[in-house]
């Protein structure tokens, strides 16, 4: 992906959600990284944008680590609550 504006809206949802699905734990610069697009402060803020509509919509996990913010998959943290159950 050169240019980030390939992708708009609910399309570039679904293109961060795959990231994160491939790339997990991954944060916003990482992402940008691996679209091959610049990892300015606009890029970044667009991407943690899609990272909290993702979040609202209950498809990922977020933590701040220091100060940087990843996010996973939430299907992961389902599985973990369903082994941690199991035991």
């Amino acid at each position: 992906m050169d240019e980030l504006n390939e992708f708009k809206g609910k399309n570039l949802r679904k293109k961060v959600l795959e990231q994160i699905q491939d790339s997990w734990p991954i944060h916003p610069s990482e992402v940008c990284r691996k679209f091959g697009i610049a990892d300015t402060v606009s890029n970044i803020s667009k991407i943690k944008y899609h990272f909290d509509r993702l979040k609202e919509e209950k498809r990922i996990n977020t933590k701040k680590i220091d100060r940087a913010l990843v996010a996973w998959p939430a299907e992961i943290e389902e599985l973990r609550s369903e082994t941690e159950r199991s035991r």
